[in-house]
């Protein structure tokens, strides 16, 4: 049997959702204000919002929206097909992993037994210094 969760009850947010309402019911209505400072600070800013904007829309306001939308399409687009040739790379580069795989490793062994390297606790520490080293954690911080 599955239920779909729900929400968890936020009392708090309930009261402040009532006052709100209750605030601009009572504007609208233009009831005497009473009540609490938050009741009336709800007040002004429900009349605030049903006051007209001070300014016109400008005359090309929807061609500017437009070639906005138009510009958000296109960079969709081009955050997609980024999306698809990073997976691309990366599948190539799991080929090439797979592939020569059997060659680097015959390569590293070869590398730590000629150099004395054949501790696998000393190859281990070699690595644990070298990963983050190359990853610029262990570069030092600018502080300011």
């Amino acid at each position: 049997m599955t239920h779909e969760r729900q929400p968890p009850f936020n009392d708090a947010a309930e009261r402040e959702w009532a006052l709100q309402e209750q605030a601009a019911r009572a504007d609208r209505l233009g009831l005497s204000p009473h009540g609490d400072a938050k009741l009336q600070s709800y007040r002004v800013v429900a009349r605030a919002l049903r006051q007209p904007l001070d300014e016109e829309l400008p005359a090309d306001f929807a061609a500017e929206v437009a070639a906005q939308v138009h510009r958000t399409a296109d960079a969709q687009l081009e955050l997609w097909l980024s999306v698809a040739l990073l997976g691309l790379l990366g599948a190539m580069l799991l080929g090439v992993v797979v592939t020569y795989s059997q060659l680097w490793l015959a390569f590293a062994r070869t590398l730590t037994m000629a150099s004395g390297l054949s501790n696998p606790w000393l190859l281990a520490l070699l690595a644990g210094l070298a990963l983050p080293a190359s990853l610029g954690k262990l570069s030092p911080r600018k502080s300011g």
